[in-house]
């Protein structure tokens, strides 16, 4: 049963390794500001009002590391091309669970790589990040944040893979301007969740972590039931 989402996922990354070198691009250049602002914020050069530059980009982007920017993520308006592959899988020898688990092993194994890799970065070129977390504070702020990618990421593979590309499009307008209503409401309220997060992992709180990651273990399977049933009821073709 396993096999099958795994060559699902396997093929997935064959066909599409180009599409990961552009996401390892993209991971280096949101790194590199990122951890430009990050300390700046750390180091007191920069005011408060960065905190919605950080909170932005990480609640939009970092969801993003788990997936492919192939040619099929560029055109999937025009030409429909999630709801093709999902025709082309079901040529095979496989089901709806291994076509549902594949694409979801897929994104959390590229989720998980490339979040160790962006955080990694960060905590090894900051000092100021090094004293403030250490090596426990480093793993519960990654999980904090690795458990929100799950969340929101599988949301977007739900969509992507549940509905034709014109509506999986114009969710995607209505769910970024739902992080930015958020990021607005917390720069408006004197908050930020990238350094709530920070200072939870600084006091060794494990209770956001936690309460992450328990959010992403749940949407692992619920997801996985949602998309099953949408993928059982709907064409592959509109």
């Amino acid at each position: 049963m396993w096999q099958g989402a795994w060559m699902i996922a396997m093929q997935e990354l064959r066909l599409a390794w180009r599409g990961y070198l552009l996401t390892l691009f993209f991971l280096a250049y949101t790194a590199f500001f990122s951890t430009l602002i990050l300390y700046g914020r750390l180091s007191g050069e920069l005011s408060g009002r960065a905190e919605f530059g950080l909170d932005l980009g990480y609640f939009t982007i970092l969801p993003l590391f788990g997936f492919l920017m192939d040619a099929a993520m560029f055109r999937y308006r025009k030409e429909d091309t999630y709801s093709r592959k999902l025709a082309e899988w079901q040529t095979m020898p496989i089901g709806v669970f291994q076509i549902v688990a594949g694409r979801m092993m897929l994104y959390i194994l590229l989720l998980l790589v490339n979040c160790l890799l962006y955080f990694s970065l960060q905590y090894a070129v900051l000092g100021e990040l090094r004293d403030m977390l250490g090596p426990a504070g480093f793993a519960l702020n990654f999980l904090s944040w690795f458990g929100y990618c799950i969340v929101v990421g599988l949301l977007l593979v739900y969509m992507e893979l549940g509905y034709p590309g014109r509506v999986y499009f114009k969710f995607c307008f209505v769910h970024a301007f739902g992080i930015l209503a958020v990021a607005l409401l917390l720069a408006a309220i004197g908050k930020s969740a990238v350094l709530f997060f920070l200072q939870w992992a600084a006091d060794r709180d494990w209770e956001p972590a936690a309460v992450m990651m328990a959010a992403a273990a749940v949407a692992v399977p619920g997801f996985g039931a949602l998309l099953h049933r949408r993928i059982n009821r709907r064409s592959f073709w509109t």
